[in-house]
């Protein structure tokens, strides 16, 4: 067995692992990705957080051979996930400089204009922001009008997170009023506490687990907070961008497409794609 189809095993069981399975036989791609690639094409980008294998050629979403540019934001020079970053250097997610690296809060884009940008991309990160709210309101902010929003969270059901309850959208709501910053330890001693180690391969120990959350300041590896399919759709609606499509995908992840808009919605039922979604806390 392949390291990554035993990490499959190791953190999904078998589901994830007939995921893995499937995935190397008809590939990774997306139901959502042609909606995807036809906003992405030829355009300018942001991500924050990344770069992600998601958005590479042959992830779930291959954004990155589309976008014409694309800029980053991450939260500091050395992250868990990366090696040193330097702000203003140029930022190479799929093997060729595209844009520039930028080294800022994603609840505080300083420096960067409004209306900066076409597409709005991120994967694997908002759960790891304390104030997401806030996050999605100042992606809004540097995105054009019409512009677009690619997301990706990790779904709970999916997770190490299975045992922790849904944040609820009033719970968003208090964070950004309090003006919560990154030093919150609201939700610690959940995770410590329902934290699924055997879900985890990054993880060795408890008190490994114990170690990054009480440095999370720095490392920032804790989930704040936890999404099923229609928890993150209320959050995206409720900083102001519109949903479009919605996907719950094994083995853990949640897409959601939305576009800079005050119109209503168009395809985007969610009641029938939570019918659809092949996790159980959404049916």
């Amino acid at each position: 067995m392949t390291r990554s189809l035993r990490f499959a095993w190791r953190s999904q069981g078998t589901l994830g692992l007939i995921q893995s399975a499937k995935d190397r036989l008809a590939g990774t791609r997306s139901s959502l990705s042609e909606e995807a690639l036809a906003v992405a094409d030829g355009a300018g980008g942001l991500e924050i957080g990344g770069p992600s294998g998601r958005f590479r050629q042959h992830g779930m979403l291959p954004l990155y051979p589309a976008l014409r540019s694309i800029d980053n934001v991450n939260y500091a020079a050395q992250t868990l996930w990366g090696e040193a970053l330097e702000e203003g250097a140029p930022y190479v997610p799929a093997g060729r400089p595209t844009g520039v690296q930028f080294l800022r809060e994603a609840t505080d884009l300083l420096g960067i204009p409004e209306d900066s940008y076409d597409v709005v991309l991120s994967s694997h990160c908002l759960e790891h922001i304390a104030n997401p709210l806030r996050a999605l309101r100042e992606w809004r902010r540097v995105c054009r009008p019409d512009g677009h929003l690619c997301l990706i969270v990790p779904h709970r059901d999916g997770t190490f997170d299975r045992k922790r309850p849904i944040t609820p959208i009033g719970h968003y709501r208090s964070d950004e009023n309090n003006d919560v910053g990154e030093e919150d330890d609201t939700h610690f001693a959940e995770v410590i506490q329902c934290h699924d180690l055997r879900r985890d391969p990054g993880v060795r120990s408890a008190q490994e687990l114990m170690r990054r959350v009480a440095d999370n300041r720095t490392v920032r590896g804790v989930h704040h907070h936890v999404f099923d399919l229609r928890s993150a759709v209320l959050l995206v609606s409720e900083a102001g961008w519109t949903p479009t499509s919605v996907e719950a995908r094994r083995p853990y992840d949640i897409l959601v497409l939305a576009q800079n808009s005050t119109t209503p919605p168009t395809g985007c039922d969610l009641r029938s794609i939570s019918k659809g979604s092949p996790f159980r806390s959404d049916r």
